[in-house]
Parts: C-alpha cells; sequence; structure tokens
C-alpha cells in the first residue's frame, strides 16, 4: 500500500495554463499591453474544449510590451517540460519564448534589442503561423524548476523593433502545461507499482 501511494504520489498530473475565464488555472495567466478574445479554439489534449483564445496586433510591432505570461509554482523540485499549445489563426512566425522569474519587460536586452524580461533562465522561438496547432509543442525540456519559485512564461513577437506592416506579429496565446520528468529512480517505482497493481487484480 505505501508503495502504491508513493506511485500515485509521482505521477503527478500534468499543470495547465489556459488563457480563458473558464480555463484550467485560468488565475495564473496574465497579459501586459491590449489583448483581445479570439474565436479561434486550442483544444490540445488535456484542454478545456471550445472556450476561444487570445491574441494581439496585427500589423504593428509591440516586442515585450505586449505578452502573454504563463505562472506556474512548482511544489516539488524537478526537471520539468514546459510546452505550449495554440489555435490554427495566423500567429507569430518568429514567437518570442522566454522563462524568467522577474519582470516582463524593461529588463534584460533580448535578441532584437528590446529590454525583455528580467531574470531569464532560458530563451526560444516557435514558430505559430498556421503550424502545429492543437497539439502540445515542447518548447523547453528537462528544465529543473525549484518549489516554491514562480516562474513565467512569456511569449510576444519577435523581429526588430520598429518593424511595421509586418502581419506576422499578430502574436495567438493558447495555454502552457508545466509537465514533472520522473528521475530514473521514480521511474522504476512507477514500474514496480504497475506491475504490483497488475498482480493485485489477478489476485483479487
Amino acid at each position: 500500500v505505501l508503495c502504491l501511494g508513493l506511485v500515485a504520489s509521482l505521477a503527478q498530473a500534468a499543470f495547465i495554463v489556459e488563457n480563458r475565464s473558464g480555463g484550467q488555472n485560468f488565475a495564473n495567466y496574465s497579459e501586459t499591453g491590449g489583448w483581445a478574445n479570439s474565436g479561434g479554439n486550442v483544444n490540445a489534449p488535456g484542454c478545456t474544449p471550445d472556450i476561444g483564445s487570445r491574441y494581439s496586433g496585427a500589423t504593428v510591432y509591440y516586442g515585450p510590451d505586449r505578452q502573454a505570461v504563463f505562472t506556474f509554482t512548482p511544489d516539488t523540485t524537478s526537471p520539468y517540460d514546459i510546452s505550449l499549445a495554440w489555435t490554427n489563426t495566423a500567429g507569430e512566425a518568429d514567437t518570442a519564448v522566454v522563462l524568467y522569474t522577474g519582470v516582463s519587460f524593461g529588463g534584460d536586452l533580448d535578441p532584437w534589442g528590446n529590454a525583455g524580461p528580467s531574470e531569464v533562465i532560458i530563451f526560444t522561438t516557435m514558430d505559430m503561423y498556421y503550424k502545429n496547432a492543437g497539439v502540445w509543442n515542447l518548447a523547453f525540456d528537462d528544465v529543473v524548476l525549484t518549489a516554491g519559485t514562480t516562474y513565467k512564461v512569456g511569449i510576444y513577437a519577435g523581429h526588430v523593433a520598429g518593424i511595421e506592416g509586418v502581419p506576422s506579429n499578430r502574436i495567438a496565446s493558447g495555454a502552457a502545461m508545466f509537465d514533472m520528468v520522473p528521475e530514473p529512480a521514480a521511474l522504476v517505482l512507477l514500474g514496480l507499482g504497475s506491475l504490483l497493481m497488475i498482480r493485485r487484480r489477478r489476485t483479487a
């Protein structure tokens, strides 16, 4: 029983943050700058069906001043996979995706010379322009997050500040998922727990 309880505690559900009211952990979602509702649905596995999404900008570059932010405070220090999902509407082909713990903008310089988020842990870009919609797309893998620390995943338009008239500067915001990666020892226990559960069913 103790082993089965330990296995259950190790197999923690992923933490999903959605950006519309009625979605999972909506209180963990925030925005800077102007955003509007979109009828485009994310509908990735585990997401709340058909609640729409959010978007910002269409032809004007805003950079980190106009940002969608998904926050997560882990209970357990562990490696985590962090994934994003978005809708099948025009997004940014060069969307900035930043994991950080500081302010959303006015901090460190990003690759385009903007004063972006501060206390950046890792930075990447993702192509959200009519690609890989409705599925989870891995942004950062095996990133060690510390229990009790609040982490932010911010997305905003890339390119060089001052560019205007570029339709791909439209940012589509959907959902973020923080999924704890079991350590090797935990995987062994998970396997053992599965065997014990199978044996228990057979002898019941």
